[in-house]
């Protein structure tokens, strides 16, 4: 019985050489349609062709059965026998079809749905995986390039997300092939996978063209856009790169511009129809958005109008009131003048006897008298209680004249003046009695000389009938306190006039803030005694004339020019200028010269001139001409005392200028540190490091103050170093209690993560001063601008690591974290980084630490990795030593031959500033404590105190500042000692633990603390 098959469910993947039977049972069938035939129907042929099959098949058929006859396998009617050779049909056929079957099985099994799919998520998460490679590449393109470039494969060194296969794949992508073109091509990549996946289905060739015609387009333009920039990446890939270069040496800067310019309007011809979609949707998003306006603005306005006319009604209507309170004020002040005529016309003599002796009680009496006259009492009742009040004022009259009379004489004049309007008559007066009591007290404040003497001469005459007074009225001062009581209740403006007592006549003392703005603060006003070191204690520079003679010179240019012209270079012009150490000819080709031809020529000008090392610049910046550095035969050194004794080091005005020595044309060169921020040495060991980094402290010690500058010495090698320890009350900083220069190992992590902390510290003041760097806050502090007992003034500090490769070997990640923290973030806090070594190598200068100190100095070094890795180019294996050094710094280059200074001579500069007078101590750097470790006090701290710890207590509550430091500079203790007593603060719950360095928190106030301390 025979059995139909297929696979897949597909019409489109038939193939009549694939046999389902024979794939399932492992014979052939005899036929090949499943439709059932007759029995008396011949037996088909093996070899009959499908309906399916092509006609070039079917033509093979019929030729073959025309020259072969096979024999049946059986009985079968309708066969006979044939004079031609014999063959077995089915061997035959199993041998004619098998490759073919085995071909068709392949091209079925590509064609599966399943396999396409399959590799549709291959290619997608491929690009998914290039993707984060070439982003990882970007983001740790320091670490990633050095290892590509130097062949290190090391997975400790490589940053990438995808490791070394990542940063292999993004290199090749980024810096070998395209550029940034390189994402179209993963984009393309994503794409055919999604396609396969048939999740996005663009079409293939439409796709397949604009990608990478976009790809080779981006390429090109951003070569030649970056072509002249120094950046650690080709934008353009080296593919733009070096066509760019290639343009621009066949055909100049035009020819590659306008190659750029074409490749840029093919891919705008690409993106047309896309181009004019966007400029649809952005203009009808701007119409759209004009439209919104002009409906703001016209809601707008109708907003304002109505505010307007709402404003118009509002003053309307207050003006109406306005006038209705007027009328009302004028209607009351007549009934009051009504009034005050009647009691005028009343008590006419009454009131001229009271008028000089009137006080508060006769004042409250009277008030009582004219209210009961308006509730209805008879005038007869009014005179009677007058009486009364005549004699209570007799008393009264006696008791002012006590000895506290003149603290009621303030008050009894407001009185009288109250009083004196009611019976004088006069009509005019009665409203503005009550308004002028105010008024009064503030004149008797405001009093002129003249009214002060009176008033003086008053209160004498009355101290001198205090003795016949005071007898007679023991209980004045009772009387005048409840007096007091009863007119503070009353009115609390007489109140606080009673009871105020009189200024003393002395001189006011200035206030804070006229002290602040008295002048500038001086930093140097505490060792103002201090006294620069003097350029004698330099040695002299001798002056032997120019390195090189005329006939040397004239030498090397003829041997340039036959050199030159033997490898077919000609040149027009050649000019020499004559440096300490090195000559640079600059050259200038002839027409069609490459430029590149003359940079492969350093080995041959080598060995014609017979010279140590010839460096070539082609072409130098910003000039149109070609150097050619070759050393001179009698070279000459540069002292320290020259540059320090220029006029360009004596007038600079950097904040910390490094004079290094002098350039190729003789020039002084100098560089800020506070600019740079940060700075790399690097060289083989006898190039001239050691004495690069003394000329870099001695032109620093010769310019700023002690209190302007601080130095942490970390010298691994100990020797080095070592002669600046008479720099420890001056100009050095350290851990409190520790060597000033750091030369123990294991202390160098607590010594840069106590820089971290001091940092911190800087940068949160710098945020409170609302100040951007160390120098705007400075200036601030100097003009008083900001609170003493907050803010301090901050010297520069520059930590200076001798060895720093010795450091990375021991203690590695401990090490490279705090120095990138500081490199990455420490320039606005003041504080700079010069890091030296003997092995620049990419496992000791990090693709982190690089990237964040631009200021690199190059020695001699042997190797050409390692000028790649100090400089990221080749040259500082082509110097010559002895201190010939390459500066760099953001990519630019120049050639400068270190100032020498001897170690006599840095030791004389140690002894003239050590011997002078200086702080107590180092400056303190914050302490440091290790995450995991910290107080665990004792119970001994409980009950055995410090004898010094009630009065630090007090100090640490009232300042709000818990420093151990704090207090071994107020009271000079040592550091153990101020480390006990805070933990005793702690154990007592006045302060809060450690917190890693930062300051601990106070917990109490003064009324706590003092309670604490009472009950210990």
């Amino acid at each position: 019985m025979s059995t139909s098959y297929s696979p897949i469910d597909e019409p489109s993947f038939t193939d009549t050489a694939f046999d389902a039977e024979e794939m399932l049972n492992g014979h052939r069938s005899d036929r090949h349609d499943s439709t059932p035939q007759p029995d008396d129907a011949p037996a088909a042929s093996p070899y009959d062709e499908s309906p399916y099959a092509g006609n070039n098949r079917q033509t093979a058929s019929a030729t073959t059965s025309r020259q072969t006859t096979y024999a049946p396998q059986g009985n079968q009617p309708g066969y006979g026998s044939t004079t031609g050779t014999t063959v077995v049909p089915e061997q035959t056929a199993v041998s004619r079809r098998r490759p073919r079957a085995g071909v068709a099985k392949t091209l079925q099994l590509i064609r599966d749905s399943r396999t396409v799919m399959f590799i549709g998520l291959v290619f997608t998460i491929l690009a998914g995986y290039m993707l984060i490679v070439t982003i990882s590449y970007f983001a740790n393109i320091g670490s990633d390039q050095s290892a590509m470039l130097n062949g290190d494969f090391d997975p400790t060194m490589i940053r990438n997300a995808g490791g070394p296969a990542g940063a292999w794949i993004a290199h090749t992508l980024l810096y070998n092939w395209l550029g940034i073109g390189s994402f179209l091509l993963i984009y393309y990549l994503a794409a055919c996978g999604l396609s396969m996946l048939r999740v996005y289905r663009p079409s293939f060739w439409p796709l397949t063209m604009r990608c990478l015609l976009t790809a080779v387009a981006l390429s090109i333009i951003c070569g030649l856009v970056t072509y002249e920039f120094a950046s650690p990446v080709y934008w353009g890939g080296r593919h733009g790169h070096l066509l760019n270069d290639r343009l621009i040496t066949l055909t100049g800067i035009w020819g590659a511009l306008g190659i750029s310019i074409i490749m840029g309007g093919l891919v705008i011809i690409l993106y047309l129809t896309e181009l004019k979609r966007i400029y649809g949707v952005a203009s009808q998003g701007i119409r759209a958005y004009n439209e919104r306006q002009a409906q703001r603005r016209a809601e707008r306005e109708r907003i304002r109008e109505a505010e307007e006319a709402e404003r118009l009604a509002r003053e309307a209507a207050e003006e109406a009131e306005r006038k209705a309170a007027e009328a009302a004020e004028a209607q009351r002040r007549a009934a009051v003048e009504a009034e005050t005529q009647r009691q005028a016309a009343i008590q006419p003599a009454v009131a001229v006897a009271m008028q000089p002796a009137m006080t508060k009680n006769a004042v409250e009496g009277h008030a009582e008298n004219e209210s009961a006259d308006r509730s209805g009492n008879s005038s007869g009742d009014i005179i009677e209680e007058t009486d009364e009040e005549i004699a209570e004022i007799e008393v009264t009259d006696f008791e002012d004249n006590g000895p506290d009379s003149d603290h009621l004489q303030s008050a009894g004049s407001r009185e009288d003046s109250l009083l004196r309007p009611l019976f004088t008559g006069d009509d005019s007066d009665i409203t503005d009695s009550y308004s002028r009591d105010d008024s009064n007290d503030i004149e008797s404040d405001d009093e002129t000389p003249a009214d002060s003497t009176e008033t003086a001469s008053v209160q004498n005459a009355e101290e001198e009938e205090a003795d016949f007074n005071t007898p007679l009225f023991a209980d004045s001062d009772n009387d005048s306190d409840d007096e007091t009581e009863q007119h503070g209740n009353s009115d609390p403006s007489a109140q606080t006039a009673l009871q105020a007592p009189l200024a003393p006549t002395t001189v006011r003392p200035a206030t804070a803030e006229e002290v602040l703005a008295s002048e500038p603060y001086n930093p140097r006003a505490e060792l103002s005694l201090f006294r620069f070191p003097s350029v004698d204690l330099l040695r002299p520079a001798k002056d032997n004339g120019p390195s090189v003679d005329i006939q040397e010179m004239e030498f090397n240019k003829r041997r340039l020019t036959e050199t030159l012209r033997t490898f077919g270079v000609e040149i027009s012009k050649i000019e020499a200028t004559i440096g300490p150490t090195v000559t640079l000819y600059e050259i200038i080709p002839a027409e069609g010269v490459r430029t590149r031809s003359i940079r492969s020529l350093g080995d041959d000008l080598q060995l014609q001139l017979a010279a140590e090392g010839v460096r070539i610049i082609a072409p130098i910046p910003a000039k149109g001409t070609i150097g050619i550095e070759v050393p001179n035969k009698d070279p000459q050194v540069v002292s320290m005392r020259s540059v320090l004794d220029s006029e360009v080091y004596r007038n600079s005005k950097m904040e910390l200028p490094m004079a290094l020595g002098k350039t190729i044309s003789n020039d002084i060169f100098m560089a800020d540190l506070a600019k740079m921020p940060h700075l790399l040495v690097a060289g083989a060991t006898g190039m001239g490091k050691s004495v690069g980094l003394n000329a870099i402290i001695t032109s620093l010690l010769y310019k700023k103050h002690p209190s302007e500058l601080k130095f942490v010495l970390i010298d691994p090698k100990r020797v080095e170093l070592s002669l600046y320890r008479e720099l420890e009350r001056h100009y050095l900083a350290s851990l409190p209690g520790e060597d000033a220069i750091i030369t123990d190992m294991s202390k160098v992590v607590t010594v840069l993560n106590s820089l971290c902390i001091e940092m911190d510290n800087r940068l949160s003041l710098l945020e409170q001063a609302g100040a951007r760097n160390i120098k705007e806050y400075n200036d601030k502090f100097i003009a008083r601008k900001l609170n003493p007992e907050k803010h301090r003034f901050l010297p520069y500090i520059v930590l200076i690591i001798d060895e720093f490769a010795d450091l990375i070997i021991r203690q590695g990640k401990e090490i490279e974290n705090p120095v990138s923290r500081l490199a990455a973030v420490a320039r606005a806090a003041g504080i700079h980084l010069i890091i030296a070594t003997q092995r620049p190598t990419v496992n000791v200068i990090t693709g982190g630490i690089k990237l964040n100190i631009p200021g690199r100095i190059a020695f001699r070094v042997i190797q050409g990795n390692d000028s790649r890795t100090i400089l990221d180019q080749l040259g500082a294996n082509q110097l010559i030593g002895r201190g010939d050094m390459l500066f760099s710094i953001n990519g630019k280059l120049e050639r400068v031959q270190c100032a020498f200074i001897d170690t006599p001579e840095v030791s004389a500069i140690c002894e003239n500033i050590g011997s002078q007078v200086g702080y107590q101590s180092p400056y303190e750097l914050p302490e440091y404590t290790p995450e995991g470790e910290g107080g665990n006090i004792s119970g001994a701290t409980l009950g055995d105190r410090d004898p010094l710890f009630d009065e630090c207590a007090r100090l640490v509550v009232s300042t709000d500042t818990a420093s151990t430091s704090s207090l071994q500079r107020r009271y000079s203790i040592g550091y153990n000692r101020a480390g006990k007593i805070m933990d005793q603060m702690e154990a007592a719950g006045i302060v809060g633990p450690s917190q890693g360095g930062k300051p601990r928190q106070v917990l109490v106030d003064p009324v706590t603390l003092e309670h604490i301390l009472e009950n210990r």
